[in-house]
């Protein structure tokens, strides 16, 4: 499901609602009702109860009300909704996974602390999506986190994903270190090919 981040998408969200009773939300958001779910959503935008959006986000059921939330989620840049974000990167559901990881993208760089923690998942799939995350955030640090991750992670499809990161974004001056990393995995042909590619690519 691709993250719509038009002003049409987040309109709903910035329309006022009319003040209810914030003790009520937790049971307004678990409606059954997507009417009375969507103005939940909207008066805890205006409150800016980022938090407790994201905490929704894995009970709600409505992919436009989903959508909503993505979006109220970027524009308030709250890092307390990061952990929730997260955990949602372990679900079933390809389409919120890719939802969660595109707005963790457009986060930015509160996104980071999170993300560092989880590169040392036992989940070799979440520390994938951690990498893929991390490719698209602006911080100085991202090289030198998949370096990191390049020069010891055990997985071949992680450091795979580094490697990506570092043809991007990797310096000149970490091209001997990626090259030698390929030494790690020496029965995996594609990783040194695409360490080859990487080095040359950023010179």
């Amino acid at each position: 499901m691709p993250l719509i981040l038009s002003s049409t998408a987040a309109e709903p969200v910035l329309e006022p609602v009319a003040s209810i009773d914030r003790s009520s939300l937790p049971d307004r958001l678990a409606d059954d009702d997507v009417a009375v779910r969507r103005e939940a959503v909207r008066f805890a935008a205006q409150l800016g109860l980022a938090q407790t959006l994201s905490d929704h986000l894995a009970n709600e059921p409505n992919g436009a009300l989903r959508e909503t939330i993505f979006t109220t989620l970027v524009r308030l840049a709250d890092e307390a909704s990061v952990p929730p974000l997260v955990a949602l990167l372990r679900s079933e559901d390809v389409g919120l996974r890719n939802a969660v990881i595109e707005t963790l993208q457009a986060m930015g760089d509160i996104a980071l602390p999170e993300l560092e923690r989880l590169l040392a998942d036992p989940d070799v799939d979440v520390r994938i999506f951690a990498m893929n995350v991390a490719q698209s955030l602006g911080t100085p640090k991202v090289p030198a986190l998949a370096l990191r991750v390049l020069t010891t992670d055990e997985d071949v499809n992680v450091c795979a994903a580094a490697v990506e990161v570092l043809s991007e974004r990797g310096h000149p001056d970490m091209a001997d270190a990626i090259r030698q990393s390929a030494a790690r995995f020496p029965d995996q042909p594609f990783l040194a090919f695409a360490i080859r590619a990487a080095v040359k690519r950023i010179g």
